[in-house]
């Protein structure tokens, strides 16, 4: 019976990131391990795991020594994201967070401004890497700037959707009541002259909407004519073929006849000539 590994090691913040494994799954990969063993590496930065920690602690408990590389790029964040971002199920409002939040750590995390491990710093790149609309990347971003940490972490581990995250962290717009304004005596008049010119105004966009509908009648009308007139050029067009196929038809007839009355005579040409040779 082996015996559980003690060692431990902590989860780099960009792991973290991502939700770990339901019971159900944890356990079916806890038995794939033990039999198949470890079949991927698992990537650590700084003594800390960054790719790997569910494997990390199914080899633990399994007291199975972990095979362990360290990660040498210059870019943890793009790794751990192109690693698991899209091989997990995980919603459009999960990855958008998940980004966002990876993106967050790099600003917080970045040496100087000039350091090229952090992706270009917008919501259209960031949408671009989780894979959705731009607009649900940035309610994450929204949600990671303004959200407790720990309403953020439940966006990430699908207990909660983005939208209702959101909602919870955008107060509700006041009720502002629509006062009547006060009637004074002496705008009595400026009142009547202000409901006539608006009376005027609509009886002005009426005429121009019927002015517009008017155009479109006469343009569609201009329209019919030129489909007419094009109607009119195709039918005469087609009267003037019909009446060459009849003229070559009857020249054709006529051919026919002069090559059957050549026919003809040399046939009788050809029977005098064989009589001839047969009396000689």
């Amino acid at each position: 019976m082996t015996q559980k590994n003690n060692q431990t090691m902590e989860l780099h913040p960009l792991c973290t990131y991502f939700p770990r494994m339901s019971d159900d799954e944890f356990s079916a990969l806890k038995e794939n391990i033990q039999l198949n063993g470890q079949t991927h590496p698992i990537y650590t930065l700084n003594n800390m795991i960054l790719d790997g920690g569910n494997r990390y602690r199914a080899l633990c408990e399994l007291g199975i020594e972990p095979v362990l590389v360290e990660y040498l790029g210059n870019n943890p964040s793009q790794f751990i994201l192109s690693s698991n971002l899209h091989r997990r199920h995980l919603t459009q409002g999960q990855s958008a967070a998940i980004v966002s939040a990876s993106q967050s750590w790099i600003n917080a995390h970045t040496p100087t401004p000039a350091d090229t491990s952090a992706p270009s710093d917008s919501a259209t790149s960031r949408a671009k890497q989780s894979g959705v609309g731009q607009r649900t990347q940035q309610l994450a971003d929204k949600l990671v700037k303004e959200a407790p940490a720990e309403l953020i972490k439940e966006v990430i581990d699908g207990k909660k959707s983005l939208n209702k995250a959101i909602k919870e962290i955008s107060p509700p717009k006041p009720v502002v009541e629509k006062t009547e304004p006060e009637q004074r005596p002496g705008n009595k008049h400026e009142a009547q002259l202000n409901s006539i010119i608006d009376e005027q105004q609509d009886a002005i966009k009426a005429l121009e909407a019927d002015n517009d509908a008017l155009l479109k009648v006469v343009e569609a009308d201009d329209r019919v004519s030129a489909s007419i007139d094009e109607v009119k050029k195709l039918t005469e067009l087609n009267r003037v073929l019909n009446l060459r196929i009849t003229e070559l038809s009857a020249e054709k007839e006529e051919a026919m006849k002069v090559a059957n009355y050549w026919k003809e005579q040399f046939l009788k040409i050809e029977a005098a000539f064989n009589s001839q040779g047969k009396s000689q």
